[in-house]
């Protein structure tokens, strides 16, 4: 991967109940809480899996190098939730670990691809999806959510600082109510920045 890549930490998503924030992040409440057994989650924790529908079928293979990235990206955001950390002046305490969800890695994958793929950077793609939909089109249901998008980090580590270092990204990977994270890393050839990262967040 090219040292000489433009770096963007991206924007923050995440929607909770009553606000609403496009600059710092965006939150989406629903009243529909997801009720017990209706997860999906992979009992394993982790793994190269998505479901089996037809959004996800374009995911569902993916290059070794780039899940053993999406693996690691989550054992960092554990070690900082285990933590705890100061997001810009808000200080959040440790917080409980996230579980690799086959759903959310699922639409954290395919928005990964489609900014590569069709070369430009935002939450919502050209044709106006925004993450809930793709969340909802992946097969999660969740009570909140949130998303971090970011472009031209080489390796984890690197995504990861500069997530950590923005006030709205870190306080998505900090916010003890969720409790799923889905990541998707894809390297596209001829891509604009090289290499996109998406973490999808829910509960």
């Amino acid at each position: 991967m090219r040292a000489s890549w433009t770096v963007i930490v991206g924007l923050t998503l995440s929607l909770s109940a009553c606000d609403v924030s496009d600059a710092e992040g965006d939150t989406e409440g629903d009243t529909d809480a997801m009720g017990a057994g209706d997860s999906g989650a992979d009992p394993s924790g982790g793994g190269d899996v998505v479901p089996s529908n037809a959004y996800c079928a374009d995911v569902s293979s993916w290059d070794s190098t780039m899940t053993e990235f999406e693996e690691e990206v989550l054992i960092l955001v554990n070690e900082a939730r285990s933590q705890g950390a100061n997001c810009g002046g808000q200080s959040f305490g440790p917080a409980g670990p996230l579980t690799m969800h086959p759903a959310l890695r699922c639409a954290a994958r395919v928005h990964s691809k489609d900014m590569a793929e069709r070369n430009y950077f935002d939450h919502n793609n050209p044709d106006g999806e925004d993450p809930f939909v793709r969340m909802e089109q992946a097969g999660y249901s969740y009570f909140t959510a949130g998303e971090n998008i970011a472009a031209g980090q080489p390796t984890p580590q690197a995504v990861m600082q500069g997530w950590m270092d923005s006030p709205g990204h870190c306080s998505n990977i900090m916010n003890p109510d969720f409790e799923d994270l889905g990541v998707g890393t894809f390297s596209g050839t001829g891509a604009q920045f090289g290499i996109y990262w998406t973490q999808a967040f829910g509960a």
